[in-house]
C-alpha cells in the first residue's frame, strides 16, 4: 500500500484519539549517596535518580545498581576536569578531594549515560547519536540524564537531581492491535554542551525508530528535542504497520489541552493514543452515549408523530445524566427573556452541568474556591438552571460560540462575541486548576464524512462532551448532542441531541433528547463529504441541513490530579 494521511484508508483506516505532552513523570526519586569520611576533605555528593516508567523494575525499585557508571564535569571557573563516578560497594568512586579543584566556587555537571562514557575531551559539540533500535538497550543507551549544581567556596556537600536531557514519544494504541507495529521518525544525530546541558539535533537525514514496547502495551522512544514542523510533512512523526499495511501519523498542530505543539521540548514526554480500525466492525451497529450517561432503555424513546414524522424522541429523567437546559424565549421576541440567541450559551451550560457532574470528586475537594453559580439541576424555579442564568445574567443576547462559552466559565477566557454586559463576570470559575494556555473546549470545522467520524469518535473514546452547530453558517443552531448509533460500515447514522429551543413544543412529554438521521452528502462534481441531518418528515426524507461545527470538552482530570496532588 502506498502512503496515505490517517483517516483516508477505507479498509484500515488510523484515527488519532489523543495527543498531550507533560514532564517525565517521577514516580519515584531513589538516592545512592557518596558521603567522604569526615574530615578528610571529601567532596559529599548524593545522586538521585528520577525513576521513571522506563527506569523503575518489576518490584518498584528505580534506584542505581552495581557498576552504573555518572560521569562528572567539574568546572572551577579556570578549567574543566572530567571525573568518572562507579557505584562500587555501595559508594560512588573514586572519592573525590575538593582541593584537588581549587578552593573557590565549582560548577559541577553530571550525567547518566545508560552506562555509555560521554567523555571526549571536549565539552561543547559533543556528537551523540540515539539509537533506531530502541526495543532493547538502545532505549536505556539513548536516554541521557542530566543534572548540574553549583558548589560556593567551603562547601562540601551537594545533592543532584538528574532530569531527562532527550525526548520522549509515547504511543498507547486501542482498538485492533493484534500485530501493530509502531516506528518512529526522527533525525538521529546532534550534538551535547557537557556543562550546561542543552541538546541539539543536527542537520541531516531523518531515520526510523524502533521503540520499546513496555508491559502496558504501549511504545516509547527518545528522540532529540527539536520542533515539531517537520513532522507535519513528508512521512510525520509516526509509522504504524498491520497486516501487511501501513499508516503514516503527522504531527499534529495542537495537544489535547489546546496548547500549540511547536516543539519537542527536552524533559517533557508526548503521548499520542491511537484508535486502530480495521473494516468498521470496533464501532458497527453501537449505540454509544457520551461518558458518563446512562443509556435508556429502547421503549423510552417515542414516535411523537408517526403521521408526519419518522423521528423518535426521549423524555429527560434525571438518572440518565444528561440535562437539557432551554430558553425561556426561544421566538427571541424582543420584549421577553433576554435569551433568545442563547442557543450557544444553553448548550454551554449543558455541558458546564455534565463537566461538574463527572468531576464531582475533585470539586467537592476544591471546596469553597469554587464561587460561581448553584449547579445543582434542575431548580424549582422558571429557568431550572443557574449556570445558564448565569451566562444570560453576563452577555448580551446574541449570537455566540459554545464552545467559547465553556472556556470563559472555566477559565476565564472573555468570548470575542457577544460582548459582556457591564460589570464585567470575569468568570474563571476553575482557572487555577489549569496552565495557563490550556483550553479544555476545542472547536472544529470541515465535517466531511470522515472528520465528523473522527472527532465524535474521539470524544467517545476519551471521555469528551460534544456539542454542534446545525444550519446554515451565517443562522446556525448550537444544541448538545448526548450520543450516536453507527451503521454496519462504523460509521455514524444517528445522533441524539439536546435542543434549547424546544422548551413548549412536546406538551406533556417533557422531551430532551431527538433521534436525528446523519445524511453524507457528496459535493457535485467531486468526491468531497459534507455531513448534513435529516428531520424525516414523511414524504421528504431527502431534505437534509448542514452540519456546519462540532466542539468538544475535555474532562481535564490530569490537571486536578496534579491540582489537588492526588
Amino acid at each position: 500500500m502506498g502512503r496515505k494521511s490517517l483517516y483516508l484508508e477505507k479498509i484500515f483506516m488510523w484515527f488519532c484519539i489523543g495527543v498531550c505532552c507533560v514532564a517525565f513523570s517521577a514516580c519515584t526519586s531513589e538516592k545512592a549517596e557518596f558521603d567522604g569520611p569526615g574530615g578528610d576533605g571529601c567532596l559529599q555528593l548524593t545522586f538521585s535518580r528520577v525513576a521513571t516508567r522506563a527506569d523503575v523494575a518489576q518490584d518498584g525499585s528505580g534506584d542505581f545498581v552495581e557498576g552504573d557508571r555518572i560521569g562528572l564535569y567539574i568546572d572551577n571557573g579556570a578549567d574543566v576536569s572530567y571525573r568518572q563516578l562507579t557505584l562500587t560497594g555501595g559508594q560512588w568512586l573514586p572519592l573525590l578531594k575538593r582541593s584537588e579543584f581549587g578552593s573557590g566556587r565549582l560548577n559541577l555537571s553530571a550525567w547518566y549515560a545508560g552506562g555509555s562514557e560521554l567523555s571526549t575531551g571536549q565539552t561543547e559539540g559533543v556528537p551523540f547519536r540515539i539509537a533506531s533500535d530502541q526495543s532493547g538497550e538502545g532505549h536505556a543507551a539513548s536516554d541521557l540524564l542530566f543534572s548540574r549544581l553549583t558548589l560556593e567556596e567551603g562547601v562540601y556537600r551537594g545533592d543532584f537531581t538528574f532530569a531527562h536531557a532527550l525526548h520522549r514519544v509515547t504511543v498507547v494504541l486501542s482498538g485492533n492491535t493484534d500485530g501493530a507495529g509502531i516506528a518512529v521518525r526522527s533525525k538521529l544525530d546532534g550534538t551535547l554542551d557537557l556543562l550546561s546541558g542543552e541538546a541539539r539535533v543536527s542537520d541531516g537525514d531523518f531515520g526510523w525508530i524502533e521503540p520499546r514496547r513496555n508491559a502496558d502495551g504501549s511504545f516509547e522512544a527518545i528522540i532529540f528535542p527539536q520542533p515539531a514542523s517537520p513532522y507535519r510533512a513528508d512521512e510525520g512523526l509516526l509509522k504504524i504497520s498491520a497486516n501487511g499495511k501501513e499508516s503514516f501519523f503527522k504531527a499534529p498542530e495542537q495537544l489535547n489541552d489546546g496548547s500549540e505543539l511547536v516543539d519537542f521540548v527536552p524533559g517533557k514526554q508526548t503521548t499520542v493514543r491511537l484508535s486502530v480500525k480495521g473494516d468498521g466492525s470496533e464501532w458497527a451497529g453501537k449505540k454509544c452515549w457520551v461518558y458518563g450517561i446512562t443509556p435508556s432503555e429502547e421503549g423510552d424513546w417515542l414516535q411523537l408523530y408517526p403521521d408526519l414524522y419518522w423521528t423518535y424522541y426521549l423524555p429527560w429523567k434525571p438518572e440518565y445524566g444528561w440535562y437539557d437546559c432551554n430558553k425561556r424565549n426561544p421566538t427571541a421576541n424582543p420584549d421577553g427573556v433576554p435569551d433568545g440567541m442563547l442557543c450557544w450559551a444553553a448548550t454551554a451550560s449543558n455541558l458546564m452541568h455534565w463537566w461538574i457532574a463527572q468531576n464531582k470528586e475533585y470539586i467537592d475537594l476544591y471546596g469553597d474556591r469554587y464561587t460561581g453559580p448553584d449547579y445543582a439541576y434542575p431548580l424549582d424555579k422558571p429557568q431550572e438552571s443557574d449556570i445558564f442564568q448565569c451566562f444570560i445574567d453576563s452577555f448580551y443576547d446574541e449570537a455566540g460560540y459554545g464552545d467559547a462559552g465553556v472556556n470563559w466559565f472555566i477559565h476565564g477566557i472573555e468570548p470575542s462575541a457577544p460582548l459582556l454586559r457591564t460589570p464585567k463576570n470575569k468568570a474563571g470559575y476553575f482557572k487555577e486548576v489549569f496552565p495557563e494556555g490550556v483550553k479544555l473546549s476545542q472547536n472544529v470545522g470541515g465535517l466531511s464524512r470522515e472528520n465528523f467520524n473522527k472527532v465524535i469518535k474521539d470524544a467517545l473514546t476519551n471521555k469528551k462532551g460534544l456539542g454542534l452547530t446545525i444550519g446554515a453558517v451565517r443562522t446556525g443552531h448550537v444544541v448538545t448532542m448526548w450520543g450516536a448509533e453507527f451503521n454496519d460500515e462504523g460509521d455514524v447514522s444517528y445522533i441524539y441531541i439536546a435542543d434549547n429551543n424546544d422548551r413548549n413544543q412536546y406538551g406533556p412529554y417533557n422531551v430532551g433528547c431527538i433521534r436525528l438521521r446523519i445524511v453524507y452528502v457528496t459535493l457535485p462534481g467531486t468526491t468531497a463529504t459534507t455531513t448534513h441531518y435529516s428531520n424525516d418528515y414523511i414524504g421528504s426524507e431527502d431534505v437534509t441541513f448542514p452540519i456546519n461545527r462540532l466542539f468538544t470538552v475535555s474532562l481535564g482530570q490530569e490537571y486536578w490530579k496534579e491540582y489537588l496532588h492526588l
